[in-house]
């Protein structure tokens, strides 16, 4: 067997035994230092001037762009801000899964007729908005 195949093997064998939420989370620390370090060289900052801007040591951002930081979310929005980038997704999109519209037959008590409720489901900024609307029924 080649050397290269013993060792395709040998990173298969750790890769397998590795907790999947913590590769996750070692893959998403490393995706932001990566974001981090090429909007730093897009932006023509040095490591030195950045940590100057956001008030913060050249070692904590040393220790940023090497991958091993667990960065809040404060932080990352900081670091958003300063170079323009997005660095969290917290748009709504994925957030909302109600239906548009739903339609609920309910009876009117005073005359017993049959009526529909047609509400219409919104997200607005993290709250879920209903607007409802009662229609007769035929």
């Amino acid at each position: 067997m080649s050397n290269e195949k013993k060792t395709k093997n040998v990173l298969n064998d750790l890769l397998s035994k590795i907790d999947k939420v913590a590769l996750k989370k070692t893959s998403n620390r490393m995706m932001i230092a990566l974001k981090i370090g090429n909007a730093l060289k897009n932006s023509g900052l040095s490591q030195k001037e950045f940590a100057k801007r956001l008030h913060k040591s050249e070692s904590e951002v040393s220790s940023w762009l090497s991958g091993d930081r667990n960065f809040t979310i404060d932080t990352l929005t900081e670091i958003s801000l300063m170079l323009n980038i997005s660095l969290l997704d917290t748009s709504m999109s994925n957030v909302c899964t109600l239906p548009s519209t739903v339609f609920l037959p309910i009876k009117d008590k005073g005359t017993n007729a049959e009526i529909s409720m047609k509400s219409q489901w919104t997200c607005h900024l993290g709250y879920i908005d209903c607007k409802s609307k009662v229609q007769k029924v035929g």
